[in-house]
């Protein structure tokens, strides 16, 4: 803690207690939390869209068309997401979940590192890449299935064993819906929350970058931990400009610290 500036240090404090005496807290996490394990940034300065194309290579149109493209692209950026590993930020939301400060967590990101560092409650809102479809019978591929697959098969889009059509793997493209579960679920909890804890994302992308709003419309309060502003810190709490892995894992000791003296205080 000693490299950061005293009013970060005040508001790892804050943040710390306003999660600690919530009754709801809920985490929305986005790319910035996984850029620190390895992960590229879709949007970035120097994100995957700026070398490929969504029009071309991301979207549920032109894979329809032509699913080569994204495959193409997929073979290069796959294997840093399939080998990418958790950091001190996931873990420290996977201790808030196990301490009961945070009730579930609604990401945007598609790399289930949230899942490897231990939590349970988990909304993909913008699907997993673990998983594949088929476009034409609907058979479900895992990841480790579809890399047995290319392997044998060497050819670009993987087919179906069964009807020979399109591997789609369970993320959402531009111009696809969010799946309505997870969509119907963050909402609900959005408006159920007394705090939200934002971390690492850039509250750019819709519809995600709204549900912060059904949050403040039911009197609830936002902590906004990112390296960059959004559009929202006027409206939050509390707001750390810095790296997720290194703000949350010291949210976690304040919090058993705050938690300690608490329960010094009961049995006393």
């Amino acid at each position: 803690m000693d490299t950061l500036q005293p009013i970060e240090k005040e508001s790892i404090r804050n943040a710390s207690e306003l999660l600690f005496n919530s009754k709801y807290a809920i985490v929305l996490t986005g790319a910035g939390i996984s850029t620190e394990s390895g992960i590229p940034d879709f949007r970035g300065e120097s994100g995957i869209w700026k070398k490929y194309k969504p029009k071309i290579y991301g979207s549920i149109q032109s894979f329809l068309k032509d699913p080569s493209k994204f495959w193409k692209m997929a073979e290069e950026i796959a294997p840093t997401l399939f080998n990418a590993e958790p950091n001190p930020g996931h873990y420290a939301i996977a201790d808030l979940e196990k301490l009961n400060i945070i009730k579930a967590i609604i990401t945007q990101n598609i790399d289930e590192l949230h899942q490897k560092a231990g939590n349970v409650i988990v909304y993909e809102v913008h699907g997993n890449i673990n998983r594949f479809t088929c476009l034409g019978c609907r058979a479900s591929y895992t990841k480790e299935q579809l890399l047995r697959k290319l392997k044998k098969e060497k050819n670009l889009p993987p087919g179906c064993n069964y009807c020979g059509a399109p591997l789609k793997p369970s993320v959402v493209l531009f111009g696809e819906s969010l799946p309505n579960f997870e969509k119907y679920m963050s909402i609900d909890i959005a408006k159920k929350s007394d705090v939200m804890l934002i971390a690492g994302s850039s509250l750019t992308v819709t519809p995600v970058c709204d549900l912060p709003l059904y949050t403040l419309s039911e009197g609830g309060k936002i902590i906004i931990v990112n390296d960059e502003p959004t559009y929202l810190d006027e409206r939050a709490e509390i707001v750390i400009n810095n790296k997720t892995e290194t703000i949350l894992p010291l949210i976690v000791e304040e919090i058993k610290k705050i938690k300690a003296e608490h329960e010094s205080k009961t049995h006393n």
